[in-house]
């Protein structure tokens, strides 16, 4: 399912840009979003205005979030109005969390999506499987560029954070979803994996599609590394790294990655950092 008003508005709104460039950059993020639980130390009602305003201050140009509930997507258009978005909620049409996909609508063009279950039925709406402690998905989608004309996939999804096996099962089944799209255009997966980067189950998965996590790109790290998930403290050094960035094929460049620190002091966007990259497509 779409998300109400987002493509077709999108679409409307849209004017294509006029100047083609064989080499434009792509400012990617994946982006917990923390749903909206008013109890949170920084509940929504605060975040909101903050997530917005760093929207429009970072400017990413296409990123995947989990957690959102719909209300949450709907307030981050309302305070980034640049951006569409598109997904369905984990228990179907509007409810429980998506695995949401934003991107800019006056640079890019939704040529077809689909949505995924993780568990042994995918297509069955809010179907679970492996003692997944949650119901969990898979969102993906094909663009075209309007700036470069170049087409490509981007895939988001939250993997289980209780269940091994329903973290590596569900990976088998992003997996098996890939491996049906054109291999000859680019793809880009995004998510909270809910595991170490170590763990080769769930991130050698993905290695064996012939993908590269942006992170491990050796030169281009502008920051420290630091654990993705913070729990609203200030995250530590060196810390476990559980939500990703993945690119193919192999001769993509990237270009820098960055894991955004909170700031103490101020309000918080997440119980979890954003993780930005710039990439440029072959």
């Amino acid at each position: 399912m779409l998300a109400a008003g987002s493509l077709t508005s999108g679409a409307l709104a849209a004017e294509p840009i006029a100047v083609k460039t064989d080499d434009a950059q792509l400012k990617v993020m994946t982006f917990n979003l923390r749903y909206a639980n008013e109890a949170d130390p920084y509940p929504w009602s605060k975040r909101k205005s903050v997530v917005g305003e760093f929207l429009n201050e970072r400017k990413p140009d296409i990123f995947g979030t989990q957690e959102g509930l719909y209300i949450q997507l709907v307030d981050m258009v309302e305070a980034a109005p640049d951006y569409a978005w598109l997904g369905e909620g984990r228990d179907g049409g509007s409810k429980g969390e998506f695995m949401a996909i934003f991107y800019r609508k006056d640079r890019f063009k939704v040529l077809e999506y689909d949505h995924l279950w993780l568990s042994e039925t995918p297509r069955t709406i809010a179907s679970k499987s492996w003692n997944t402690a949650c119901t969990r998905m898979v969102t993906w989608a094909r663009f075209e560029d309007k700036l470069t004309g170049k087409q490509f996939y981007f895939a988001n999804t939250h993997l289980d954070h209780v269940s091994q096996e329903a973290r590596t099962k569900g990976s088998q089944v992003i997996a098996s979803a890939i491996e049906k799209l054109n291999k000859n255009l680019p793809l880009i997966v995004t998510g909270d994996f809910n595991t170490s980067q170590t763990n080769e189950q769930v991130h050698g998965i993905f290695e064996k599609l012939g993908m590269q996590d942006t992170w491990d790109v050796e030169g281009q790290k502008r920051g420290p590394l630091v654990n993705t998930f913070n729990n609203f403290k200030m995250p530590k050094k060196d810390g476990v790294r559980i939500d990703w960035i993945f690119v193919r094929p192999a001769d993509t460049k990237v270009l820098s990655s960055e894991i955004v620190l909170p700031v103490e002091g101020e309000i918080w966007l997440s119980d979890h950092s954003p993780v930005i990259s710039v990439i440029e497509l072959p």
